[in-house]
């Protein structure tokens, strides 16, 4: 069962990121009551984004990318 969020948390990720000249590991900060926030470890710089917001990019990304593997897929029957 998920905790209501009530102070901000900061996580690792091992997703990396170009950043002022470098490659850098993404910091992600959940902070109450609705933001995600992400930003390059060693940057003082955070952008930050609504939960509700997250979530629908990546229904939209997830959607996408069944829709690209449906035409991918239609492509590769016409050719035989």
């Amino acid at each position: 069962m998920p905790y209501p969020l009530k102070k901000a948390v900061s996580r690792e990720s091992n997703g990396l990121v170009r950043e002022a000249g470098k490659v850098r590991q993404i910091i992600i900060i959940l902070e109450p009551p609705n933001l995600i926030g992400l930003r390059a470890k060693g940057c003082r710089k955070v952008y930050y984004l609504p939960a509700d917001a997250c979530y629908s990019t990546a229904v939209k990304a997830e959607m996408a990318a069944i829709k690209r593997e449906k035409v991918k897929n239609k492509k590769q029957k016409r050719k035989f």
